[in-house]
């Protein structure tokens, strides 16, 4: 099974995970300067994780805001020719949102930003990258 070719003209989906973290705006900020080929398509999206009531893996002092963070998201990446930028926000597991909605995007590239988490959540369930990178549907890039 070989790997599509991006060719000119043809748009590139790129997902990126966002949570508003250090890691996660690097993240945004890669995809920004990759997205700069016509065509591309930026899907940012927010996962509100279930199991810890907050983002990732983390619990948070402030209430889940996906519409604040997205807003966040849309704002630096600002507008850029030939890029258009989706937002989505979905409860469950990240990395599980993150596998799906690259497959249902058809994404040629998931990016999101590597986070210390701790060290129980990281030994019982496994970081959101890891897992991302072992099932995702395409290339992954994790910035640190």
């Amino acid at each position: 099974m070989g790997a599509e070719v991006t060719t000119p003209g043809k748009d590139f989906t790129i997902v990126v995970g966002y949570d508003g973290s250090d890691a996660a705006r690097r993240g945004l900020a890669r995809a920004r300067h990759l997205g700069v080929e016509a065509s591309t398509i930026l899907v940012v999206a927010v996962a509100a994780d279930v199991r810890s009531g907050g983002l990732g893996l983390e619990l948070s002092a402030q209430p889940f805001d996906a519409e604040r963070i997205l807003d966040d998201a849309r704002e630096w990446l600002g507008e850029r020719q030939g890029v258009t930028v989706e937002t989505r926000a979905e409860a469950g597991d990240p990395a599980v949102v993150l596998v799906d909605i690259a497959r249902h995007v058809g994404a040629g590239l998931i990016i999101l930003g590597r986070r210390g988490g701790d060290f129980v959540a990281r030994t019982l369930l496994g970081s959101v990258a890891q897992r991302v990178v072992q099932h995702a549907p395409c290339d992954v890039l994790v910035v640190a």
